[in-house]
């Protein structure tokens, strides 16, 4: 997309990206349509807001990473069936086959609370704290919104054991943002709360991981020695 410049000079250009090339040539043409023929005198781009890109980048790789590992984790799950059956081990094939839950559901809860343990970590380190009012919602599900440094309006689910500010009239409480993405939050929440929840997962996560490496990765162990 070209803009009008100033006093006859070349005007900046935009180039649109993206994956469907169909969509970004429509979307040109839309805007170039809606140009005025003639430039105003300050020139087109003062009325252009530019945002930072990298985010749709940065999902679409994500999205791709996590397709390879889902493609590769279902290899070797059939992979390990067919070598089990051809084997004519009956009972491994059995605790193969349904060792994929409980390795599943370990590796889940590990993953989600090491994510999120990790998360709140580095915004300890470089996030700021606000105080969050409450928007919209109920139950355990209240929409809160706070202001960045800049001015900006951002919303967050609230955890629902963050502590209500002040009595809790009106509803408030303290998030911590990240100032280089205002959008990615965490509720602020108390140490005692943390260790429970670091624990629970920990207790549960641990067994379940174990009890389904055994019945998995243990059978092919057994087999091979």
């Amino acid at each position: 997309m070209v803009l009008w410049g100033v006093a006859g000079t070349p005007g900046p250009v935009f180039v649109v990206k993206g994956r469907d090339a169909a969509g970004a040539v429509r979307i040109v043409e839309a805007i170039n349509l809606r140009r005025p023929q003639t430039g105003p005198l300050q020139g087109g781009e003062s009325l252009v807001a530019v945002r930072a890109g990298g985010v749709p980048e940065t999902a679409f790789r994500k999205k791709r990473r996590s397709r390879v590992q889902v493609s590769v984790v279902l290899v070797v799950y059939l992979g390990g069936i067919a070598g089990l059956a051809l084997a004519g081990e009956t009972f491994r094939l059995v605790m193969w086959a349904t060792g994929i839950g409980p390795l599943a559901l370990g590796a889940l809860l590990l993953g989600v609370g090491l994510a999120a343990a990790r998360r709140r970590l580095a915004l300890k380190k470089r996030g700021v704290s606000v105080v969050a009012r409450f928007s919209h919602g109920g139950g355990q599900k209240k929409y809160f919104r706070y202001t960045d440094s800049q001015g900006g309006e951002h919303e967050i689910v609230a955890d629902y054991a963050a502590p209500m500010l002040g009595g809790g009239r009106p509803e408030r409480i303290e998030v911590v943002y990240d100032p280089a993405e205002p959008s990615i939050a965490v509720c602020t929440l108390a140490t005692r709360t943390l260790v429970w929840r670091t624990a629970g997962i920990v207790l549960l996560g641990v067994p379940f991981l174990l009890f389904g490496l055994f019945m998995t990765v243990g059978q092919l162990v057994g087999l091979l020695l």
